[in-house]
């Protein structure tokens, strides 16, 4: 199948640009996107939280100091969650401690987030979550 001079081959959407639309430079195709990136911010604000796979930041806001338990679900691979201590209560002897569902995290069974306003992001490898 052949792209040349074809500019109806691919669509370029809101925020993007497709170079060269037609000519014989149509062999080497260019994508760009100029559009802001859109995650989804929750804030937790009662301990336990319960990471959904709606989530992409999670802020834990919780009064107190207390300590907070977090939960990831399931992890699907390449799934990126972002876990924040948004009012800096986090502490060693108040931390945010989370949990996977299931399997580890970086080959342990928790991950400590105990530094005021500390935040760990993690992606699902398919095997377990890694902390970036």
């Amino acid at each position: 199948m052949s792209y040349t001079n074809n500019p109806t081959s691919i669509k370029a959407g809101t925020g993007i640009t497709v170079t060269p639309i037609v000519g014989t430079g149509a062999n080497t195709i260019t994508i760009s996107s100029s559009g802001a990136q859109i995650v989804a911010v929750r804030i937790a604000v009662a301990t336990p939280v319960a990471v959904v796979t709606t989530d992409d930041v999670v802020s834990v806001e919780v009064p107190g100091p207390v300590a907070v338990a977090v939960t990831l679900p399931a992890g699907v691979t390449g799934q990126v969650f972002n876990i924040k201590d948004g009012l800096g209560l986090a502490a060693p002897a108040t931390p945010i401690t989370i949990t996977p569902a299931a399997g580890t995290i970086d080959g342990a069974a928790t991950a400590t987030i105990d530094a005021p306003y500390g935040s760990l992001t993690l992606v699902y490898s398919g095997v377990e979550w890694k902390i970036l």
